[in-house]
């Protein structure tokens, strides 16, 4: 394969390898949003029950109470649902973005061995270049003595 083919092939597979990053950056970052909004409902639902009964005997009267009990529940159970299906659409992820990285450093490690086999002809062609040069060079001296 030649150099500029080994270097479009490192490259599109750093390229792809990038792109499933994202792709599960996006999921994390999603995941930690519904962490962060569970966590926030759940310190609004503890600051509701430390306080005092007195100051919800007007809200008990007319059953806002039990609204707001009945809306936590609904919607940490909605965040729940939401965050179980970000972790699985991550844990599908997974695969794509382990395959992505297995092509990424078998592209570099091809392109590492070409570079090293590259650079070993070099060096045999400019040894056998100095060794012709001694020959000639000897050569030359031994006709003019």
């Amino acid at each position: 394969m030649k150099s500029d083919q080994l270097d479009d092939l490192k490259n599109l597979t750093d390229a792809l390898y990038r792109v499933e990053q994202q792709k599960l950056a996006k999921l994390s970052a999603k995941e930690s949003e519904l962490r962060q909004k569970l966590s926030e409902l759940e310190q609004h639902r503890r600051n509701n029950t430390s306080l005092p009964a007195n100051e919800f005997l007007g809200l008990r009267e007319i059953g806002a109470d039990v609204l707001w009990q009945g809306w936590v529940i609904r919607t940490r159970q909605n965040l729940m649902v939401e965050l179980a299906q970000v972790l699985a659409q991550k844990a599908g992820m997974r695969p794509a973005l382990q395959r992505a990285f297995g092509k990424q450093m078998a592209s570099a490690q091809i392109h590492a061995d070409e570079k090293t086999r590259h650079l070993q002809n070099q060096r045999f062609h400019d040894e056998q270049s100095v060794e012709k040069l001694n020959i000639f060079a000897a050569q030359k001296s031994r006709l003019k003595g």
